[in-house]
């Protein structure tokens, strides 16, 4: 007759499968959800920012999730190294806070600037010797502080 696994030796069995499934292939990320509203006017003050500028899609950074976001998403400029990021919050108040955290925190060797438009943030980043990126970086910023 074979012992039987105490309830913590399974429960320790249980997480070491899960973790190792999921090590070995990530669940799949569940695509950005344009259909909203917020986002998609998020997107249309993106691409009116942006100007004839091409931006492709690319993961917001920060991650949605690590700045307590609702939603997100994230664009970069092909040309350069400018990445924008569109948060969608609760709330106004919860969108300033994370900016206010946003500015006091730009990685180093980065430009970063951002501004609020009811509960959307946007996060735009370039790197600090892209003499060019501040106009764009103005420009994206402008556009969703109303100054089209």
């Amino acid at each position: 007759m074979r012992p039987l696994l105490t309830l913590s030796a399974r429960l320790a069995l249980f997480f070491s499968l899960l973790l190792c499934a999921c090590a070995s292939n990530p669940p799949p990320r569940s695509p950005v959800n344009l259909n909203d509203p917020f986002l998609r006017r998020g997107e249309a003050l993106l691409r009116h920012g942006a100007g004839n500028a091409e931006f492709s899609p690319t993961e917001p950074t920060p991650a949605v999730q690590d700045l307590g976001a609702q939603a997100g998403f994230g664009r970069r400029r092909t040309a350069s190294s400018i990445r924008a990021s569109v948060y969608l919050f609760n709330n106004y108040k919860d969108a300033r806070v994370a900016e206010d955290w946003l500015k006091a925190h730009v990685p180093q060797g980065l430009q970063g600037d951002g501004t609020v438009n009811g509960d959307l943030l946007v996060w735009v980043t370039a790197d600090a010797t892209d003499a060019t990126a501040g106009a764009v970086i103005e420009d994206l910023i402008g556009s969703f502080a109303g100054e089209e």
